[in-house]
């Protein structure tokens, strides 16, 4: 299993590399589904992105300096004022005001995942449906709406006119987010001109051995606040501070 920090390190084609060859010789055990090489993404949003064809990054956003940039849920402050223009508009489409709506100058307040009908990829790839629970409190709204709207404003509208249409353009650019609690194999065709495109792009690349691998994440600490929603909860604040309170007081033991 390679982790996906690991695509950001110096020897990352070599490594990628060698750890394809090694589980090619291995056999896969298909009784159990098991598959040999596998990639951990550290956020599951990244899973569907890319198979939406998502290839934005945060240094290309550093590099271009786009008058208006869109926050979509983005709250790991990854993007500072200092990395734009002076005169870019940060428009930030989420919930539970995190990091990201307090960089932004307009707030379009979107709808959580108990607030509509919606899908989502887990790190496995695997879609998974959620059901509208409650309606979004106030100015609330799908984000599909927000965007259709928007389209409107500026006299580019989007082709969408209700969900059944947005899933029909989604079922044309990644069918496997349509098929729900099942993971899709990949393509033959896919995976030969993945291993093609790391053997021209990486293999000038080559890994250090006498050379460890660093990487910033050591331990899965406050694992259980990662997100916007949970990083808001009070009930959340307090395990956090009970926590705290606890290995402070196990250490000076």
């Amino acid at each position: 299993i390679l982790g996906r920090e690991m695509f950001t390190t110096i020897g990352c084609g070599a490594i990628y590399n060698g750890v394809r060859r090694i589980s090619g010789n291995l056999k896969e055990t298909k009784q159990l589904n098991y598959q040999v090489f596998n990639i951990l993404h550290r956020c599951a949003s990244q899973v569907a992105a890319l198979d939406l064809g998502y290839t934005s990054s945060i240094e290309l956003i550093k590099q271009s300096k786009p008058k208006v940039l869109f926050l979509l849920g983005a709250d790991r402050n990854l993007i500072t004022r200092q990395d734009l223009a002076t005169d870019s508009l940060i428009v930030y489409i989420g919930h539970h005001g995190d990091a990201g709506a307090l960089l932004a100058d307009i707030i379009l307040p979107a709808a959580a995942y108990t607030e509509k009908d919606a899908i989502y990829a887990n790190t496995e790839g695997r879609a998974q449906q959620t059901r509208l629970a409650v309606v979004p409190p106030g100015l609330g709204r799908e984000d599909w709406k927000i965007f259709r709207a928007i389209s409107e404003v500026v006299g580019v509208t989007l082709p969408y006119d209700d969900l059944n249409q947005i899933r029909y353009r989604i079922g044309q650019i990644a069918p496997g987010l349509l098929v729900f609690n099942t993971v899709q194999e990949p393509l033959k065709e896919v995976q030969t001109l993945a291993d093609n495109l790391s053997k021209t792009q990486l293999q000038s690349t080559q890994m250090n051995i006498k050379e460890s691998i660093k990487l910033s994440l050591l331990t899965l600490k406050d694992y259980y606040v990662t997100d916007c929603i949970s990083r808001a909860s009070q009930t959340m604040a307090k395990c956090v501070k009970a926590v705290q309170e606890h290995e402070k007081n196990t250490n000076h033991q």
